[in-house]
Order: structure tokens, then C-alpha cells, then sequence
């Protein structure tokens, strides 16, 4: 946790404008792993910045948070640090409900939950008297925040399934999907097509990327550094309901091979080498790359990123700064 408030806080000297941070109970592996508490640290980091914005990459409303929790704990924060919160949604994991005692539900419950958990969650952030919510899956009676957001905060939500990417085009501010480029223009076409089809206007939508990074001058250490994402490959995985690291670490190590962890993390020792990459998922029709790096050391790669790549895409369009995250 430490070690993540010092890269944010450089990060943000550097020229870095959004910072995105997993919300987890379980990690994807075992060896050598942390289980922070995000909303705990996100208040930490956002007190040792001055600017930078922090989202969520992201919080499940699945079972062990109530979207009334997170209506109340994200608004906290707005008011703490306001126009510097946003909330990302997502139908979630078994690593991180299942532990906690609950049966990992099939995909069409979780994705309800999340739309009704969206539609909750903003209720309760705009209304100024008491709301009530009658769900298939969530209830609310009477419920008032009295210390709500102090200005609005965007929602938005994972999405690489077609139900999934209709939902975050009605009732979200933005589409998060961590495809690879080769699938995700089907996804992008789809949400702009959804946002249109409910009255929206697709220019006012983030669409959000991850893009996967390691860099180091030594390519064997950079690509080390990439092992902690193996069990993110396996076939399924998201819809598993494996939920323990030293399983989902045995079956990385058996399933997914090196070369497939290179196909989906770029292992550089070159930095220039993220411009190409980053350029396409813009030209693609993204608003935002999350550049999600997995090196062996952060700071350097921060560094580095901000002397050799983020000035190619700061760009000034109407006062407003367009750049990675």
C-alpha cells in the first residue's frame, strides 16, 4: 500500500491526470501478493495529491457491498475531494464473494444486480428526500443520503458481453472494457449504437481501454514482472468460480503459457514502443487508455512513460487536456 502512494503521488508530478485502482477481496495470485482495502486507500492517495482523479477498475455490487454502501462511501469521498471520484462498476469475480460465505451467482444475476445496483446508487446520489427501490435483487425503503456527493460523479461500467455493453450504454457515463483491440471495436461500435438507441449522445460517453504494459532495459525482468497476471488468461476465468489464489495460481502455471502472457501484456524494454499501441486504441475511438504497467520497477517506468510518451499524446482541445491515464 505504501509503495502504491508513492507511485500515484509521482504519477501525478509526472503529468499522469486519472489513476485506476482494482477493488478485490482475493488477489489473482498467491506468491508475493497484497489485499488492500481501496476505498481506504483511495482516500489516502487523493490526500497526498492535488489533482489527480481516482476511479475504480472496480467495484463489484455483487454481494458483499450494497450499492446503498457505495452510494454512501463514494459520495464521502466526492465531498472530501470533489470533481476527484469516480466509480467504476462490474459484475465481479468469485475470488471476491465467495470467500466471504456467498455461492458465486450465474452471469444473468450478476449483470442485474449491477444495473440495479447503477440505478440505486445514482437514485440516491441526486435525490434530495427519502427514495425507495424495489428490485428483483435489491431493496431499499426510506433510504436517504445525508451527506451526498458535491457535484456529479461518474458511474461507470465494465462491460465486454453484448447485455453487458447495452446496460453500460443506458444507464452509465462510460464504457470500461479490458478486451484486446482486435475484439474490442465490435464492443465500441455496439455501445455508441445502444447510447443512440436510448437518446444519448455517444460523444459524451468515456470509453476507457486497458492497456497492458511491462518495461525494463533487462527484457527477462520485464517479462518476470508479467507473472502476477498469468491467472487472468485462463479460459473462463471471469465467469469461474474458483475463487482461491493458490488454486487460480496452479492452474495459471498448467493452462496459460509464456507466449500467451506476451500476446496479451506488451513486455518492452524500449518505452516508445507504448506509442503505437496507445495511438491505435484512440484511433480505434477509445477516450481514455488506462495504462495498466506490471514492470519490475514502477517508478522508472512512470518516469520514463512521462519523458517519452505521454507528451506525444497531451494535447490541449478547448482548454480541456486530452491524455492517457
Amino acid at each position: 500500500m505504501h509503495d502504491l502512494l508513492k507511485f500515484a503521488v509521482e504519477a501525478e508530478k509526472c503529468g499522469f491526470r486519472t489513476m485506476m485502482t482494482s477493488d478485490h477481496f482475493h488477489p489473482w495470485w498467491h506468491d508475493n501478493a497484497f489485499g488492500n482495502f481501496t476505498w481506504v486507500w483511495i482516500a489516502a492517495a487523493a490526500e497526498r495529491t492535488k489533482r489527480m482523479q481516482f476511479v475504480t477498475g472496480v467495484t463489484a455490487p455483487i454481494y458483499r457491498y450494497h450499492p446503498a454502501i457505495i452510494a454512501q462511501a463514494f459520495a464521502s469521498l466526492d465531498v472530501l475531494y470533489p470533481g476527484r471520484i469516480g466509480l467504476g462498476l462490474g459484475s465481479g469475480e468469485a475470488m471476491n464473494e465467495s470467500p466471504l460465505g456467498f455461492d458465486w451467482p450465474r452471469a444473468r444475476a450478476r449483470l442485474t444486480r449491477t444495473k440495479e445496483a447503477i440505478q440505486v446508487i445514482r437514485r440516491l446520489w441526486d435525490a434530495e428526500d427519502f427514495v425507495s427501490f424495489n428490485g428483483e435483487y435489491y431493496l431499499i425503503r426510506n433510504a436517504k443520503l445525508y451527506t451526498r456527493p458535491a457535484g456529479r460523479m461518474p458511474i461507470y461500467m465494465a462491460a465486454t458481453g453484448q447485455k453487458a455493453t447495452r446496460i453500460a450504454a443506458k444507464f452509465s457515463d462510460g464504457l470500461i472494457t479490458y478486451l484486446e483491440l482486435t475484439e474490442a471495436g465490435e464492443v465500441l461500435d455496439l455501445f455508441d449504437k445502444a447510447a443512440e438507441k436510448e437518446g444519448r449522445d455517444p460523444g459524451s460517453l468515456e470509453k476507457m481501454a486497458e492497456y497492458k504494459v511491462s518495461f525494463s532495459k533487462d527484457y527477462d525482468r520485464a517479462f518476470r514482472s508479467t507473472e502476477f497476471w498469468r491467472a487472468t488468461l485462463i479460459k473462463g476465468v471471469f465467469d469461474s468460480d474458483v475463487s482461491d489464489p493458490r488454486r487460480l495460481q496452479r492452474r495459471a502455471e498448467k493452462e496459460v503459457p509464456d507466449e500467451k502472457l506476451k500476446e496479451a501484456i506488451q513486455v518492452t524494454t524500449s518505452i516508445e514502443d507504448c506509442i503505437k499501441p496507445i495511438e491505435e486504441y484512440f484511433k480505434a475511438g477509445f477516450t481514455k487508455v488506462y495504462v495498466h504497467s506490471t514492470s519490475p520497477d514502477e517508478m522508472d517506468f512512470i518516469r520514463a512513460f512521462a519523458r517519452g510518451v505521454l507528451p506525444h499524446f497531451i494535447k490541449e482541445k478547448g482548454g480541456k487536456t486530452i491524455a492517457p491515464a
